[in-house]
């Protein structure tokens, strides 16, 4: 079949004050913080000049019918019947996820995280000031999830809110419904508010896999949960500041609304655009996103595979590769690895030393040249 969009198309975004590339020196290949270097959708870039070429743009008030875009999506790509009324416009998943231990958890009282995961999640309850509390995590059969079966070690009595990742990240488990069953149950015996970062949802590798959202399991788990998705990871157009908290509970999403008056801004007009455009418009970019994003995934599992030292975890969505690097025995992984031009997030700040975060939402070039680099440096040590 013929391809419509060119992934091996070279992007420069030097000079664009990206955060990705302005962390290291030209000579260091940037494979760290999880935005990709893909030009953005056609469809996407065409409804951006076109809403741009109004010249006008002031503070913008969502449209009814976005919601509704919010809504058909929901019901096509993952069978879950939500209702527009539902959904609070919010310019960033991590600002849902602090609005939310803000709001929902009283001062000095813990919030519920999975151990190992971005750090984002780690600082939340920190913000506000709440303790957290790291749930243990499982890496049976190389699939990091939270250990389904010391989920009652988790401190319930001061309690409220619990902070939860599908797909995880780091790690790009996608978890079954009977997973997500045991989760929900330990959730319910303990009245808590669940909070489900579902970014990466459409970034399914796994043909087998499938997302299941957190609302859909139960219609208690509907009613006690915020689940938060936003266009910025799929399309790429994190830096336009647009997501999305669904809220079925009428108490809660009043809480978390209330959270946000004064304090959380309102979304910018070509956030919106992108964000509608992006859902409506762009499942064939998608498609195609999805297959080379695969095609990167088996190319690193081939490589790692043959370069000792690093054990490459099977990834089932995300394009975040999560490598084992313990078995190198370096004092210092990232310094080793931005010293043979490679620049990773460690894995100490997803809360383990011992891994390293790999971004290979890229060209397939820049993948050859970083597994040089780093299978050069391995071999030199």
């Amino acid at each position: 079949m013929t391809k419509q969009f060119d992934f091996d198309k070279p992007t420069d975004r030097q000079g664009t004050h990206a955060i990705k590339w302005d962390k290291y020196s030209a000579d260091v290949i940037p494979l760290w913080v999880a935005d990709m270097d893909f030009e953005a959708a056609p469809v996407i870039i065409d409804a951006l000049k076109e809403r741009i070429g109004h010249g006008v743009y002031g503070y913008t008030k969502a449209d009814a019918d976005w919601a509704q875009v919010i809504v058909d999506y929901y019901q096509r790509e993952h069978n879950w019947a939500i209702q527009a009324e539902w959904i609070v416009w919010v310019p960033g998943v991590v600002a849902s996820m602090n609005l939310a231990c803000l709001a929902l958890s009283p001062a000095h009282q813990t919030v519920i995280t999975p151990e190992v995961i971005y750090p984002h999640f780690h600082a939340a309850p920190n913000n506000s000031n709440k303790k957290a509390y790291y749930q243990p995590m499982s890496n049976t059969q190389q699939r990091l999830r939270v250990d389904l079966d010391r989920l009652d070690e988790s401190p319930t009595d001061d309690a409220k809110v619990m902070l939860f990742c599908n797909p995880q990240n780091p790690g790009g488990c996608v978890y079954s419904a009977a997973e997500l069953n045991k989760i929900e149950a330990f959730r319910a015996q303990h009245n808590l508010i669940m909070v489900s970062d579902e970014i990466h949802a459409d970034l399914i590798l796994d043909q087998h896999k499938q997302h299941i959202p957190y609302g859909r399991i139960s219609a208690e788990a509907e009613n006690n949960s915020i689940i938060l998705g936003a266009a910025s990871k799929t399309y790429n157009v994190a830096g336009l500041a647009c997501s999305w908290a669904i809220i079925a509970n009428d108490g809660i999403r009043s809480t978390f609304q209330k959270a946000m008056h004064g304090i959380v801004s309102e979304i910018n007009p070509l956030g919106y655009e992108a964000t509608v455009t992006a859902l409506e418009k762009g499942g064939p970019w998608r498609a195609e996103l999805l297959d080379y994003l695969r095609g990167n995934r088996d190319y690193l599992a081939q490589e790692f595979a043959s370069i000792a030292g690093i054990d490459m975890l099977p990834l089932e969505a995300t394009f975040l590769a999560w490598l084992d690097v313990s078995a190198l025995g370096l004092d210092d992984a990232p310094a080793f690895f931005e010293a043979a031009g490679v620049g990773m997030s460690p894995g100490a700040g997803f809360n383990d030393k011992n891994y390293m975060r790999l971004n290979f939402g890229c060209q397939r070039s820049v993948l050859e040249e970083a597994i040089k680099r780093i299978r050069k440096a391995v071999a030199a040590r």
